[in-house]
């Protein structure tokens, strides 16, 4: 992509600002549950108000499954997010029209103020695009970066903008994860999800400090409660002392003075009644299910509600620093 002078230079002049709310699910480990937390979060953070945006850049468009779109239905549009960061968008910013790209979420019970930018199947397709625009000039990777810090910024009327991310590195990824503010890494706990855990803390580590998006916190997803412990098993125990090993190596000075010793943010535990949730298109009876508690235990929901006040307490905390 052959970029004139004038127009670099018109790009640069945009602002780099970041939305302050806007937070990246993510792992370098696939079926660790991120669009799980992503759909969770994003209907618990509706549920008290706030104006919640999704980001489905997963080629599998989970997330826009688990809100309720039919597989036929997800991109017979020209409005997702494939047709939304295709290069030929990247210099035309100013022309773009990112209101048009939010759809309402299909699911009846779900908060009116939760919305979504859907996938799209064939963003692998879009990442070969972009790697293909990137290798015949490299200052294009730059303005991929800068077109999505400004997309994001863009949809400020949003409280929360919330991406959910595939388990790989490609430049979508990567751009998605410098344009947020903060970021959340889900895992199993086991000795192979949480084995992935270094190597995306080390791949944050490397993006530049005035891109690098916070830590918020590592989410515990399919935490087996099994004998009424609500930390899991012993092995699952193990894993998780392993896992805090790894972060405590990677934290920054401001991520230590707000996540300290509690890097692990979320225990989500494992329940028929989460799976029944994601699966139930586009009319969630589970929703209500979620408040349901069982042999003393704290229901999802209480999860949830606790999950969202740790969030908002250290988003507002970083915002001091």
């Amino acid at each position: 992509m052959d970029i004139p002078e004038t127009l670099k230079k018109q790009f640069d002049a945009l602002t780099i600002d970041k939305h302050p709310k806007s937070i990246c699910i993510s792992n370098y480990k696939g079926g660790v549950g991120k669009t799980t937390i992503t759909t969770l979060l994003g209907y618990y953070l509706a549920n008290k108000g706030n104006r919640v945006l999704l980001f489905d850049i997963d080629p599998q468009c989970s997330l826009s499954l688990a809100v309720g779109f039919e597989p036929a239905k997800v991109d017979k549009t020209d409005f997702t997010i494939y047709h939304l960061v295709t290069p030929n968008k990247w210099h035309n910013i100013k022309k773009v029209k990112f209101q048009e790209y939010i759809d309402d979420v299909p699911d009846k019970f779900a908060p009116k103020t939760l919305k979504i930018i859907k996938g799209a199947f064939n963003v692998d397709e879009l990442d070969i695009e972009i790697t293909k625009a990137i290798v015949e000039n490299d200052r294009t990777a730059d303005m991929l970066f800068g077109y999505c810090r400004n997309m994001l910024n863009s949809f400020k009327d949003f409280d929360y903008i919330l991406v959910d991310c595939p388990p790989n590195k490609m430049y979508l990824t990567q751009a998605m994860l410098r344009a947020c503010s903060y970021f959340l890494t889900v895992t199993i706990p086991d000795k192979i999800s949480v084995y992935g855990m270094p190597r995306l803390l080390r791949w944050v580590r490397e993006i530049p400090k005035n891109e690098k998006p916070r830590m918020l916190g590592v989410v515990l997803n399919a935490v087996n409660r099994a004998g009424g412990n609500e930390f899991g098993t012993i092995n699952q125990q193990t894993a998780i002392t392993d896992l805090l090993k790894a972060v405590s190596k990677d934290l920054d000075v401001n991520e230590k003075a707000i996540i300290g010793e509690h890097p692990i943010i979320a225990r989500i535990p494992r329940l028929d009644v989460v799976s029944r949730f994601l699966s139930q298109g586009s009319e969630k009876i589970a929703w209500f299910d979620l408040k349901k508690s069982a042999s003393e235990q704290r229901s999802v929901s209480e999860i949830m509600m606790t999950f969202v006040s740790r969030i908002e307490k250290r988003i507002s905390e970083y915002a001091k620093i």
